[in-house]
């Protein structure tokens, strides 16, 4: 039928340019990262050392792994309320004693109820046979299924488009469409795709996420009353084959068995520790702890990078710090509740003498690049969104100390910060530099794709921002209107 050619001969062109042998690569990539060298000046950040830094990345994958192994193979990682969520603690905890941080303690929070997929399946069938669709990730908060499943005609809705939708009848339908917003988890991916396909009454949604693979990703709620899933590429192509092989007799049907729990009285933290200063202001350093998966990246590259401050300023002596600096390994955001972010927003009073917020979320991805329909990896750190909010001289001392250690960033800064920072950015000073990338919140988000040299350079040109905003009063950091006196 017309509207399906565009879409399939898409996936056509995947499939054959994957098809090719890669070439034999020259030198292991691991080893050869593009490093920055420091001036003579900048010898005292050479203790930050990348390699170091990861292996910070590579514990908080294990502990994520632990979890998915001690029985939960299929919804798994850092997860607020879990034990990974307390084992991540207690190791941050320990972290931040050994760095020799003051003060170190847990600060606990009740958690609302929590969404706990316990187990899923989908699978497809037509003309005796059978496809599992292994790489299904509910989204979260999608609804459970009713115990015995759901068993729906299968249709595919191509890219989403109005003209594409108007085009079927969806009511009572799994409905599988296509996306190339590579980067999306949210509601917003193919112009609200989630919304407009329930709005037609389908059944069930499945995104096929346009990324080389078969990943499993993790969405965020999108907003949908029917169960709601990502899918792998692989997987999204098969599917859309058996439809498009049975458009002219019985339409393939998807049987869906999604269990959920929604699970009470669990509990999260932020974990607390401080390197005293010679004043009562103070810098604060904010990482989150939770991630989906193995969350190399999401956070485990941000909670690398605050442990890497934490251990450059301790070796300085007191009496050369000027203001105290507070890290805070918060309770996180995936799972829609972020406790520490509104602990923080409604304590205004913390960020009295605040004269530094910095944010250390998703520091160091490898930039991957999605060329022919192959996703091919370099050799080097993936330029990253940024965010400062502050005076002209505090703009001033990040834009040179990004390129005093070679911190690629996009041209221009955000509006305002992304991530766990959000809720409280307008409360001090601050900034952060986030990327999400091609395996964001998905099963290939692994330590493998954390370049060490970038771990190193962004730690780096955090520590360095800090040592020069020390030399600055703290009205003289502020934004105009908050150093005038207004908010």
């Amino acid at each position: 039928m017309p509207h399906r050619i565009l879409p399939l001969a898409v996936f056509a062109c995947v499939l054959r340019a994957q098809a090719p042998q890669p070439v034999r690569p020259l030198y292991v990539l691991e080893d050869s990262y593009i490093n920055w060298r420091l001036l003579p000046s900048e010898q005292p950040y050479a203790s930050i050392d990348g390699a170091h830094l990861k292996q910070f990345v590579e514990d908080q994958a294990a502990i994520s792994r632990r979890y998915r192994d001690n029985g939960h193979p299929q919804f798994w990682g850092r997860i607020s309320g879990t034990e990974a969520d307390a084992e991540n603690a207690r190791w941050l905890e320990e972290k931040f004693r050994a760095a020799g941080l003051s003060d170190v303690h847990q600060q606990s929070f009740d958690l609302p109820e929590q969404w706990m997929p316990q187990s899923w399946s989908v699978a497809a069938s037509a003309g005796g046979k059978t496809l599992e669709l292994g790489s299904a990730q509910p989204a979260y908060r999608t609804p459970a299924t009713p115990a015995v499943g759901l068993d729906l005609e299968a249709v595919d809705a191509g890219l989403a488009t109005d003209a594409e939708l108007d085009a079927r009848d969806l009511k009572g339908k799994a409905v599988f469409f296509y996306s190339t917003d590579y980067f999306s988890r949210h509601s917003t991916i193919s112009n609200r795709a989630w919304k407009r396909i329930a709005d037609r009454g389908a059944a069930a949604i499945f995104v096929i996420l346009a990324v080389p693979g078969n990943i499993r990703t993790q969405f965020y709620p999108v907003g949908t009353s029917v169960p709601s899933f990502s899918l792998g590429l692989q997987d999204g192509v098969a599917i859309r084959k058996m439809i498009d092989e049975h458009s002219g007799g019985a339409a393939p049907h998807v049987k869906i068995r999604l269990a959920v729990n929604m699970v009470p009285n669990l509990k999260t933290s932020t974990v607390w520790g401080t390197l005293p200063g010679m004043t009562d202001e103070n810098v604060v350093i904010v990482a989150h702890r939770d991630g989906w998966f193995e969350g190399a990246n999401d956070n485990g590259t941000g909670i690398a990078t605050m442990l890497g401050l934490a251990e450059y300023f301790s070796k300085i002596p007191k009496e050369q710090r000027r203001r105290s600096i507070i890290f805070l390994g918060t309770s996180g955001h995936h799972d829609g509740a972020a406790m520490s972010g509104h602990w923080l927003a409604e304590h205004k009073e913390f960020f009295a003498k605040t004269a530094l917020l910095i944010n250390c979320e998703h520091t160091a991805d490898e930039q991957l690049v999605l060329s022919n329909g192959v996703i091919r990896k370099t050799n080097t750190t993936s330029p990253q969104t940024w965010y400062v909010g502050g005076s002209k001289k505090l703009e001033q001392i990040v834009v040179n100390d990004f390129a005093e250690f070679g911190v690629a960033t996009y041209a221009t800064p955000e509006r305002g910060a992304a991530g766990e920072m959000g809720r409280y950015q307008n409360l001090a000073p601050s900034m952060q530099v986030i990327d999400t990338g091609l395996y964001w919140h998905s099963d290939f988000e692994t330590p493998e794709i954390i370049p060490p040299t970038g771990l190193a350079a962004i730690t780096r040109a955090y520590a360095k921002i800090i040592t020069d905003v020390n030399g600055v009063d703290l009205a003289d950091l502020q934004r105009p209107s908050a150093s005038a006196g207004g908010n």
